[in-house]
C-alpha cells in the first residue's frame, strides 16, 4: 500500500508503462545534497542557504530543504526571470537539468541580455552531458564573467535520483561517478557487469554497463551508441551555437534540429539542418524528452551500429 504521506514521481523520460514504476519522494531525497557535500565538500559553497535552486527536471526530485527553490517546468521565460533573481540578489545558482534542456535553457538567458549569477552549478542527469556541449556552455557562460561547475548526477526513476555523481572526467570522457546513495545496494550482474540497483524490495537491472576503478564508476548507456556520442562529442561551438544536440538517423543520413533563433536556409536543409519546429513537428518530441542518440536494447547491436558500448572490451583509463 502507498503511504498517504509521500510524494511519488514518474521520471518524463522513461520508457516504462508499469504504473508501479514512480520513484518515492521521501526523507532521504531531501537529504540527498547533504550526502552529496560529503562526498563532493567543495561543493559547499553551492549547496547551502544563501543560494537559488532552479529546477528544469522533468521530474520531482525532492529538492527542498537546504535553499530556496524554483520550479520552471521547463518554461525558458521562468527560467530567465529566476536567473535574473539570483543575479540581483547576488546568490549562486544550482540548476537542475538535463543536458540540451539545460543548455537551451542557458543559450536562452545568454540571449535575454539580463545580468547574469556570478557562479552556477549545474547538475546534470537523465543522459549523458557530452564533454563536447560542456565545454561550450563554460566558454559562453566565461564571456560573460559567469563561471559554471558541472556535477553529472545518474539515478533511476524507480529507485533514486543521483545515486551516484561526479565532478571529474576519465580519460575516456566518461563522468568519473562517486556512489553517493549509501541506502542504495549496487551489483554488477553478468560478463557484460550490467548494473544492478537495489533499495529496499525493489531490485532493478538498469541495462546500463558499469565498471569500478578505484572509488569511482564509470557508467555507459546501454541506450547509447558509440558512433552517435563520437559524432555529437566532434561538434564544434559554431554547431552547438546553431543545434540542439537533437537529431535522427534516417536511412543512414543525420538529420539536426537548429535552434530556435536560427533561421534556416534552403543551405540548411539541404545540410540535413531542420528549423526548430519543422524538426518537432517532423519527428515529435520535446526537451522533456531524451535524445535518440541511435540507442540499443539490452546492450545488443542496433542495425546501424558497430558498437554500443565504451566499455565492452575495454576499461577507461583514469584521467
Amino acid at each position: 500500500m502507498i503511504g498517504s504521506n509521500r510524494q511519488l514521481s514518474f521520471a518524463a523520460g522513461s520508457t516504462s508503462l508499469d504504473p508501479y514504476g514512480y520513484r518515492v519522494i521521501d526523507s532521504s531525497s531531501g537529504q540527498r545534497m547533504v550526502q552529496l557535500v560529503r562526498v563532493f565538500p567543495e561543493l559547499s559553497r553551492f549547496l547551502n542557504p544563501g543560494s537559488l535552486i532552479i529546477s528544469a527536471y522533468p521530474a520531482a526530485l525532492g529538492l527542498q530543504g537546504m535553499a530556496p527553490v524554483v520550479d520552471t517546468y521547463l518554461h525558458p521565460p521562468t527560467f530567465i526571470r529566476a536567473a535574473h533573481l539570483a543575479a540581483i540578489e547576488l546568490r549562486p545558482v544550482v540548476m537542475v537539468a538535463q543536458p540540451l534542456a539545460g543548455a537551451d535553457l542557458l543559450m536562452r538567458l545568454l540571449a535575454s541580455g539580463n545580468p547574469l549569477p556570478k557562479q552556477i552549478l549545474w547538475a546534470s542527469g537523465g543522459y549523458y552531458l557530452p564533454r563536447s556541449l560542456e565545454e561550450f556552455i563554460a566558454w559562453k557562460l566565461a564571456e560573460q564573467r559567469c563561471s559554471i561547475k558541472f556535477l553529472h548526477s545518474y539515478g533511476v526513476a524507480e529507485v533514486g535520483h543521483t545515486i551516484f555523481a561526479a565532478t571529474q572526467r576519465f580519460a575516456s570522457g566518461l563522468p568519473k561517478y562517486r556512489q553517493i546513495a549509501r541506502e542504495v545496494t549496487v551489483e554488477l550482474d553478468g560478463s557484460d557487469n550490467y548494473l544492478v540497483l537495489q533499495r529496499g524490495g525493489k531490485r532493478l537491472n538498469t541495462g546500463d554497463m558499469a565498471h569500478l576503478i578505484g572509488n569511482s564508476w564509470a557508467i555507459e548507456s546501454g541506450r547509447t551508441s558509440e558512433k552517435s556520442v563520437s559524432e555529437i562529442e566532434s561538434w564544434s561551438p559554431h554547431q552547438w551555437e546553431r543545434r540542439t544536440g537533437y537529431f535522427q538517423t534516417v536511412d543512414q543520413h543525420r538529420i539536426f534540429q537548429l535552434r530556435d533563433r536560427v533561421e534556416a536556409t534552403n543551405d540548411d536543409i539541404q545540410d540535413n539542418e531542420l528549423p526548430y519546429h519543422l524538426y518537432w513537428h517532423r519527428f515529435g518530441g520535446s526537451f522533456s524528452t531524451k535524445p535518440r542518440w541511435d540507442r540499443c536494447s539490452n546492450g545488443k547491436q542496433s542495425e546501424n551500429n558497430q558498437a554500443c558500448h565504451f566499455l565492452k572490451g575495454t576499461v577507461p583509463s583514469p584521467g
